[in-house]
């Protein structure tokens, strides 16, 4: 059987249910709407200052492309990347600008822990190229940055701590070596359960897969997310900051952030990411030069919650609370962070 044909077969088993109306409703101001996103994640929020410590992600989704909008060379470009060109499709171009901080656990001491994760820093550029449908969103992301000091994670850790009155960092005289970063990720949702109750009550069932390739991260992932609300948006669901994480455009004009007038919606989700992982410089090393570097483990997963709202018309807000598993040998416990996403469809 065709490996494309899974996905499709199950959607069309869960038909009776998929369906949020009878009439498929229109797309045109969904697809005239492009989306920015702001999501900033911290451990402050789980009460601990250790290990993946803050990330900040900038984020810009267009509106729809058809064609990718392009000519000559370009178009043939776009159209030969592979899982974006679903005939029919959506298209959209996203570009994000972020960045991650890692530390040890004792930010206090000086050498550092060798056996604590290294300081590490990883600021970069994303491009992306989006194709989605009603049921099937595929993202193709193209990360590149720097990590060690000219990522400047130090400085903005430092400048953070004093502004919050908080404890100093002084390892980060330790922290990795400049090395720059490159990575591929793409990453497939699959809408495969969508139903409204008395057109109030809405849930959804968003399952994931993917993977990552570069000299940063790799590694195979895949998971879910789950929603409950009133009003539900119609889209693919919350992601945290990673590779292929986008800004959450409407599917159709039935979302509520295109509603004439505005609608409010309030809605509760959860789900889980699980990666199968093959290399991490943030914990293996610089690639080429000697560095610190810890024995990572190879299973690694988030667990995680929250609440969403949708209000002023087209602003959504999430607050997500994660529990991610131990990332290398003798960690000490689990790593918990909090994650706020600010989004406006335009």
């Amino acid at each position: 059987m065709n490996a494309r044909a899974i996905p499709l077969l199950l959607a069309a088993s869960l038909s009776p249910l998929a369906s949020l109306d009878a009439q498929e409703p229109s797309a045109r101001l969904a697809r005239n709407t492009p989306v920015f996103t702001l999501s900033y994640e911290n451990d402050y929020f789980g009460g601990q200052d250790r290990h993946y410590t803050s990330g900040v992600k900038f984020s810009w989704l267009s509106a729809d492309l058809t064609s990718w909008g392009q000519t000559g060379w370009r178009q043939s470009f776009l159209e030969a990347l592979p899982f974006v060109n679903r005939p029919g499709a959506q298209k959209n171009l996203g570009v994000a600008l972020g960045q991650n901080i890692y530390t040890p656990a004792d930010i206090s001491r000086v050498p550092p822990d060798p056996a604590d994760r290294p300081y590490a820093g990883w600021s970069y550029l994303e491009l992306s190229f989006i194709s989605k449908t009603e049921l099937v969103m595929d993202a193709l992301t193209i990360q590149a940055g720097m990590i060690g000091r000219a990522s400047q994670a130090d400085e903005v850790q430092r400048a953070i701590h004093e502004w919050l009155d908080d404890e100093r960092p002084a390892g980060w005289n330790h922290q990795l070596q400049n090395e720059f970063g490159l990575n591929v990720v793409y990453e497939r949702k699959w809408r495969l359960y969508a139903r409204h109750l008395d057109h109030w009550l809405g849930m959804d069932f968003v399952p994931h897969a993917g993977f990552s390739l570069g000299n940063v991260q790799t590694y195979a992932n895949a998971g879910f997310t789950t929603r409950l609300g009133f009003n539900l948006p119609h889209d693919f669901g919350v992601s945290l900051i990673r590779g292929a994480s986008l800004p959450n455009g409407p599917i159709d004009d039935d979302d509520p952030r295109l509603a004439q007038g505005g609608r409010w919606s309030v809605f509760a989700f959860g789900g889980v990411d699980g990666r199968a992982v093959a290399r991490d410089i943030f914990l293996d090393g610089n690639t080429f030069r000697d560095s610190p570097s810890v024995d990572r483990e190879y299973l690694v997963g988030d667990a995680f919650y929250g609440l969403g709202v949708v209000f002023g018309g087209r602003w959504q807000l999430t607050y997500t609370e994660v529990v991610r598993s131990r990332e290398f040998k003798g960690q000490d416990r689990k790593n918990y962070f909090g994650s706020v996403t600010l989004s406006r469809a335009f």
